[in-house]
């Protein structure tokens, strides 16, 4: 298996192995040293072959020696077995999340099928619509929207015969109650008149409006409102029957005519003509209007129930969109802890090397070696401080080299390549 250096930082005590298997005899890194510089005269040359040679046997009697490296990667080997249950962990939550998201999908397609069949199926879903509604509403509409255009004239032009028109002797019934020129009349005779004939089809539109919210909850209270609104209606409609039959009545009167009264009105014809002839289109208003109303109310209980099912719809996407970023961020952490695991059994299937056991001995056989030169090698002392010099300087790229050169860290690890 071939060895690429690696650094990694590791705290620790520091580790005691011998440089050279001659210490076991009792001769330590100095006199070793101090023995070689004498043999070779303190050869700078042969220092850096001398100081390669006891790093390789060091280096070799670390790798041979298993107990010690067993005991400097179980901080690793505990580190990989937390990575690798941290990991089953995380893939047990990713496919939880996973599964998650196919029940969200599985929920929404659900209530978008659900939406559609309501609108065919209402009863299915415990709602109590017609499922005619929605043809009986258009219908019901086709037949309030020209009634209402019909009451919105009738009352402004018997509003505006009754309180403000002059009639021309020879007018007939229809012409008394229907002025074509009711609104440019009322505009010509000021505003108040204008706005007064304008507004009086809306009070009808209103009780109508009325009657249809009393109609809604049935009790003695709302029944006896309702019958006051029919009565008011009946009231107002037969005071306009009344003036405009009492204008067209004097218009044809004689010196022997009856003075125009109530009696007089309940007897005409044209009074209780014009009375139904507005006041029966108000009921029949009425009664196409709260039809309208029903109907409307049962296609709104639809729409607000595919509302309420599309409300749901939206939340479910949200919580899509929450549960996928989270499945990225345990996507990532997964990828992280695989590197990590791998980085850690590179380092287990590797070896350590106890760097400041190390420097501790080669400097001592630095020491030894540089003892010699000072204290046994006979030239002159400039030549020997150069000596002494290059010697260190071999030294420190010995050490640079090895890429040892700190006093950081106690440990030195070097990884499995493939």
């Amino acid at each position: 298996m071939g060895l690429l250096k690696r650094l990694t930082q590791l705290n620790s005590k520091k580790e005691t192995v011998s440089i050279d298997t001659s210490e076991k005899q009792g001769i330590t890194a100095h006199d070793n040293g101090y023995s070689n510089s004498k043999a070779c005269s303190g050869n700078p040359h042969n220092l850096q072959i001398s100081l390669e040679s006891t790093y390789e046997a060091f280096e070799k009697k670390c790798k041979e020696d298993y107990t010690n490296q067993e005991r400097l990667k179980q901080p690793y080997v505990a580190e990989q077995k937390g990575k690798k249950t941290n990991l089953l962990n995380k893939d047990e939550e990713y496919n939880r999340l996973k599964g998650k998201i196919t029940a969200i999908h599985q929920d929404i397609d659900n209530l978008k099928q659900v939406c559609r069949k309501v609108k065919t199926n209402p009863e299915d879903y415990i709602l109590d619509v017609d499922k005619k509604a929605s043809a009986k509403f258009w219908i019901g509409l086709s037949f309030l929207l020209p009634l209402a255009a019909y009451i919105f004239v009738f009352y402004i032009s018997t509003s505006f015969s009754a309180f403000f028109r002059e009639f021309d002797p020879g007018i007939s019934l229809f012409q008394g109650m229907f002025d074509p020129q009711a609104l440019s009349k009322a505009y010509n005779a000021g505003w108040l008149e204008l706005i007064f004939i304008l507004f009086i089809p809306f009070v009808f539109f209103a009780l109508g409006y009325l009657i249809h919210m009393f109609q809604e909850k049935k009790n003695i209270a709302n029944t006896l409102k309702i019958t006051a609104l029919f009565i008011i209606t009946f009231l107002f409609d037969a005071i306009l029957a009344y003036l405009i039959d009492e204008k067209l009545y004097n218009l044809n009167k004689t010196f022997h005519s009856e003075v125009f009264n109530i009696a007089t009105a309940f007897k005409s014809i044209s009074f209780w003509l014009i009375i139904f002839a507005g006041f029966v289109s108000y009921i029949v208003w009425g009664v196409v209007f709260d039809f309208v109303m029903k109907e409307h109310a049962s296609r709104d209980k639809i729409k607000a129930f595919i509302k309420e099912k599309k409300a749901a719809i939206l939340e479910k996407e949200k919580k899509i969109l929450k549960t996928e970023a989270h499945i990225a961020t345990v996507e990532n952490n997964i990828s992280d802890l695989k590197v990590r695991i791998t980085e850690l059994q590179n380092i287990i299937d590797g070896f350590i090397l106890p760097v400041m056991n190390y420097k501790a001995s080669s400097t001592e056989y630095l020491q030894g070696w540089l003892k010699y030169i000072s204290a046994a090698l006979q030239m002159g002392k400039d030549e020997k401080d150069h000596l002494l010099s290059e010697c260190r300087t071999i030294y420190n790229k010995h050490i640079k080299a090895l890429d040892i050169n700190t006093d950081t860290y106690q440990n030195k690890i070097y990884t499995k390549t493939l």
